[in-house]
């Protein structure tokens, strides 16, 4: 006999679901009619998001879908029927984050995939409770890619049929979620260094208020002190700049040489000493938003795509993201945001112009380029000075600082500058 009800519903187009085709509620189906007609029209508006509907059974360890979105079979290169083995065959671990109190702040939870395998039953019941999914997997595609998706869905439990379904959206998060994990391991690694330094310094300062007697011993002892916290900086700095020319070999050096050109304009235009002091910090340290880029985009040997060249205009902001939570002299992290601003506004990543960009930004923008022009890449050799001096002198005034131009060419052609 077929399904007494089926006049009640209609069922939708390439349905390859189990419900709608068994003995289950009226109820049942019509809303699983209702749910599928919604997903399909917004996957017909071309919307990025990955939708379905994952269904199971109480007492039964089976799930299965009753509606995936065509670019979920497309990411699983598999048929709707297989989506729920190869998911869970695709699954390298899955990641929660939970809300604790205020104090301990943001939880992350991290399951393998051998954890997974004896846990779905109880993440299935879990969800079910709490009537909610909200976690992210990094899964392994058979074309190779690694990927993370963040799965949001709701839950919904239909009592007599014992049915329930999982209302779901998945969003690739994979560029923030190797951010996330970038960021973290060189946080660990400054956070270590900073606890050092402070546990150092605080010592220092101890052994300072025990020690002063007298006046002159105590502005003796300060200047001291402050002595050792501009070293200790300076110690902060270069171990900085190590770590992204470690991440980056081919531009190793490269950060050394930029200031040194820099700090030698700066002196040039007759800057103060304390200016040229935080141009020679920033200079030291101008690519440590490169941190939060994959290592095989800043050695790829070819052109970029854009996508990858978004990623490379972001390391301004996340080096000054970095540099604002230390104290330095100066306007350092700012120095280091805007480096890649140009005079007409062309920069990134604020698209600043004119008198707006600081101007040791703007030194340090013309030492910039000349240096990269000059230097080899992985994806081109060295051009050369000469190249290099005729761009900024093609540019004078349009993206680059007249003032510095003039410096710049001065040192090279007049003064015979060469980095040490």
């Amino acid at each position: 006999m077929g399904d007494p009800n089926k006049g009640l519903y209609l069922v939708p187009r390439n349905y390859g679901g189990r419900i709608l085709n068994g003995y289950y509620s009226v109820e049942l189906k019509r809303r699983l009619v209702e749910i599928i007609e919604r997903y399909q029209a917004f996957e017909d508006t071309g919307s990025a998001g990955i939708l379905y509907v994952a269904a199971w059974q109480s007492q039964d360890k089976q799930i299965w879908y009753e509606y995936t979105s065509q670019s979920f079979l497309e990411l699983l290169d598999c048929r709707q029927s297989e989506v729920a083995d190869v998911f869970r065959d695709c699954v390298v671990d899955r990641r929660i984050y939970k809300t604790l109190d205020m104090d301990v702040g943001i939880h992350k939870e991290v399951q393998s995939r051998a954890e997974l395998e004896d846990s779905w039953e109880e993440l299935r019941e879990e969800c079910k409770k709490t009537g909610t999914i909200e976690a992210v997997y990094k899964i392994h595609t058979r074309d190779g890619r690694v990927i993370w998706v963040k799965d949001q869905a709701n839950i919904e439990f239909y009592f007599r049929d014992r049915i329930s379904l999982s209302l779901g959206l998945l969003t690739v998060v994979s560029k923030e979620m190797e951010a996330e994990d970038e960021l973290k391991r060189h946080h660990d690694h400054l956070e270590s260094m900073v606890l050092k330094r402070t546990s150092e310094l605080m010592l220092l300062n101890k052994q300072l208020k025990q020690e002063i007697v007298e006046r002159k011993l105590a502005e003796y002892k300060l200047k001291q002190s402050n002595n050792q916290l501009e070293n200790n900086l300076d110690e902060m700095v270069r171990a900085m700049s190590l770590t992204v020319e470690e991440r980056d070999p081919y531009t190793a050096g490269h950060q050394r040489r930029a200031t040194e050109l820099a700090v030698a304009l700066a002196r040039e235009m007759g800057l103060s000493n304390q200016q040229c002091k935080s141009l020679r910090m920033a200079g030291l340290i101008h690519d440590m938003g490169k941190i939060a880029i994959p290592a095989e985009i800043l050695s790829k040997p070819g052109g970029l795509n854009n996508v990858e060249f978004q990623l490379i205009q972001r390391h301004p902001q996340v080096g000054y993201d970095i540099l604002k939570q230390f104290e330095f002299p100066g306007a350092v992290d700012r120095i280091v945001l805007q480096h890649h601003e140009r005079l007409n506004g062309s920069g990134y990543p604020q698209g600043l112009a004119g008198d707006n960009i600081l101007l040791e930004a703007r030194i340090l923008c013309i030492a910039d380029v000349v240096e990269t022009i000059d230097s080899h890449r992985p994806y081109r050799p060295g051009r050369g000075l000469d190249v290099a001096l005729q761009e900024i002198r093609k540019n004078r005034g349009l993206l680059y600082d007249p003032q510095g131009v003039d410096a710049c060419l001065a040192l090279f052609k007049s003064k015979n500058f060469q980095y040490s």
